[in-house]
This record gives C-alpha cells, sequence and structure tokens, in this order.
C-alpha cells in the first residue's frame, strides 16, 4: 500500500476544512434563522398562561370578601368569571404582544446580539423599554403607571420566554455540532491514530 502524496494531503486538507468550516457557518445560520422565526411566533402565545395566572388571582383577592353588589355583577370580566378575564387579557394581549415583538423586542434583539451582550437580563430590560408604548397606548383611560406596571408583568414574562426559546435551540444546535455522529456515544476516529495503525497494517501485508 503506497504512503500518500503528501503535496496531495496538504492541498487537500486546507479545502477539506474551508469547505467544513463553510458548512458549519451555513448550518448555524439556517439553524438560528429557525429559532428566530420559532421564538416570534411561539412567545406571544405566553401571554394566555399569564392571563390564567393573574385571573386566578383576581378571584382568589375575593375570598373573605363580601358578595359584590348588584353594580359590581354587572362589570366585565368579573372577578368570579376568570374565563372572562383570560378571554379578555388574551384577545388584546396576543396581538399587542406580536406588535411589541416586531416593533421592540427583535430591534432590542438584534442590537443586542451585536453588540454580543444577549441575556436574561438584557431580555428584561428590553421587556421594560418594550412595554412604554402599550402603556402610553391602553394607559389613555388609565393612569400609565398603572397600566405600566400590569403590562411589565407580561412583558417580562414574554422576554424570559423568548431568551429560553432561543438559549435552548442555541444549545441543542451547539451540542449537535460537537457529536456529528449524534449522542451514542460514537465518536470519530483519530486521524493521528489512523496514520498510526497503516503502516502496520501495509506492513503485515
Amino acid at each position: 500500500m503506497p504512503p500518500a502524496d503528501s503535496a496531495s494531503l496538504a492541498g487537500g486538507m486546507p479545502k477539506a476544512s474551508r469547505d467544513r468550516s463553510l458548512g458549519t457557518f451555513g448550518n448555524k445560520m439556517k439553524s438560528h434563522t429557525k429559532r428566530l422565526i420559532a421564538a416570534a411566533l411561539i412567545t406571544p402565545w405566553a401571554v394566555v398562561p399569564v392571563s390564567v395566572v393573574l385571573s386566578l388571582w383576581d378571584l382568589i383577592t375575593w375570598v373573605g370578601r363580601s358578595l359584590p353588589s348588584q353594580g359590581v355583577s354587572l362589570v366585565w370580566p368579573h372577578a368570579f368569571k376568570p374565563w372572562e378575564a383570560i378571554f379578555l387579557y388574551s384577545v388584546i394581549g396576543v396581538p399587542t404582544a406580536y406588535v411589541s415583538l416586531f416593533l421592540v423586542g427583535l430591534p432590542c434583539y438584534f442590537i443586542a446580539r451585536k453588540l454580543n451582550v444577549l441575556s436574561y437580563p438584557t431580555a428584561i430590560c428590553a421587556a421594560v423599554f418594550a412595554c412604554i408604548p402599550a402603556a402610553a397606548y391602553f394607559g389613555r383611560s388609565y393612569t400609565f403607571w398603572q397600566t405600566y406596571f400590569f403590562l411589565l408583568i407580561f412583558g417580562i414574562t414574554l422576554a424570559v420566554t423568548f431568551a429560553r426559546i432561543m438559549k435552548q435551540n442555541t444549545e441543542q444546535t451547539d451540542a449537535a455540532n460537537r457529536h456529528p455522529f449524534g449522542t451514542s456515544g460514537m465518536s470519530p476516529a483519530d486521524p493521528a491514530s489512523r496514520a498510526g495503525d497503516m503502516p502496520e497494517a501495509s506492513g503485515d501485508s
């Protein structure tokens, strides 16, 4: 078995390494785009579980208090009917979350990514900023700060959800890049060990 041509090896390794690097970069770009689309589509629906928690809280705060008067019973959503609040918060909150995400959240994400400061605290800061326009709009009928702190509960939850989706998929992608043959324990053979075994095999033959 003749030894491999050193010139061809020297010329082939950089090309193979370059092709591998370009392939890895392309895969990372595609993976990031998929993660971003998934996070943008899924995140606003976190409004629904937050609405459930807030509606149950409204119901719990009535415990121990006198029954509402006839006038209070006409209020919608009613504290004794949490499904009304869940419906109202979700119908208004999900579209508002999409608008806030695309107008404020995603630009903040790209800026933080460019500056390499992506983290949960950064996401929370983006939520604090993103709730200002929504509070200014919905706060016209109420006080601004009351509306702002109410929306901030939703905003922080959405920001953490978005960051969690991006972080989780990044970890999975990194793990896949470190183990291109899967996680079954197989690993690519060491080129040095293969090179050391080849003369033995050729000598025996």
